[in-house]
C-alpha cells in the first residue's frame, strides 16, 4: 500500500495515455497537432508547466510506444518532474525491455516478466500493473483499465484509470454514477491535480453493482 500526502512543496498530479512517439494520426491529430514530433514537444511543455520537479506525477500507463530506448531516455530527461510513478498499460515498449536489461544486465536474453516492484529507472518508478493507494487520505484504486467493481468501492474508494481516451461513458468526468474517472490526456489535456479529481469525485455517486453491496 502506497501512502502519499501532498504538501505545498510536493503536490500530486495524475495522468495517463500520453502516447509519446505514437505515429498514428488518430492520436496526435485528434489532439490538435500537425505531427507526432510537435505532439511530443508540446505535451512535455504542458507537463513541465504544470508539474514541478519536486512534485509527484502518477502515470497510469501508455506513456510511450514505437519508441527506442534512446528516445525513451530522452523523453524522461525532458520531463522535469523527478518523481514519476508509472503503471503498465497495454503499450509497454520500451518499458519492459528497459526493466529487463536493468534487472538482468548481460544475462538478458529476451522478453519475460520481471515482476519486482517498485523498480526505479532514472526519474520513473515502476509500480506494476495495479495499485491500491492512500492519496491525501483517500483510498484509491489505480489501474490502466477501468474497473467496474473494485476494492472498497462500497466504502467510498475511488477508481482512477486510463486506456479509453475518454471514450468510455462509465469513466468520464461528467458521469455521476460510480466513483470512476479516466484521468487520461484526452479528457483533460494536462495532468490532473488531486484537487481537480476531488471536485469531480464529489459529484459522483456510489454505485452498487453486485451482491457484495446488498
Amino acid at each position: 500500500m502506497v501512502n502519499i500526502a501532498e504538501t505545498s512543496e510536493k503536490r500530486l498530479f495524475i495522468t495517463s495515455d500520453t502516447h509519446f512517439g505514437h505515429q498514428r494520426d488518430f492520436v496526435w491529430k485528434s489532439r490538435g497537432y500537425s505531427s507526432v514530433e510537435e505532439h511530443d514537444t508540446m505535451l512535455i511543455e504542458i507537463i513541465n508547466n504544470v508539474v514541478r520537479p519536486n512534485d509527484i506525477l502518477l502515470h497510469l500507463g501508455d506513456f510511450c510506444l514505437n519508441t527506442k530506448i534512446e528516445r525513451f531516455d530522452w523523453l524522461l530527461s525532458q520531463i522535469k518532474c523527478q518523481n514519476i510513478y508509472s503503471l503498465f498499460g497495454n503499450h509497454n515498449n520500451p518499458h519492459e525491455k528497459t526493466i529487463y536489461r536493468a534487472a538482468m544486465g548481460n544475462k538478458f536474453v529476451g522478453p519475460f516478466p520481471v515482476e519486482t516492484y517498485p523498480f526505479q529507472y532514472k526519474n520513473m518508478v515502476y509500480v506494476g500493473h495495479y495499485l491500491e493507494a492512500i492519496l491525501n487520505g483517500q483510498y484509491t484504486v489505480l489501474c490502466h483499465y477501468p474497473l467496474y467493481v473494485f476494492n472498497e468501492m462500497a466504502h467510498g474508494a475511488w477508481m482512477l484509470c486510463g486506456h479509453s481516451h475518454n471514450g468510455c461513458p462509465l469513466s468520464r468526468a461528467e458521469t455521476t454514477t460510480g466513483k470512476i474517472l479516466d484521468v487520461g490526456w484526452d479528457g483533460h489535456g494536462k495532468p490532473w491535480s488531486f484537487e481537480e479529481i476531488r471536485e469531480v469525485m464529489a459529484k459522483k455517486q456510489f454505485l452498487a453493482v453486485d451482491h457484495h453491496f446488498g
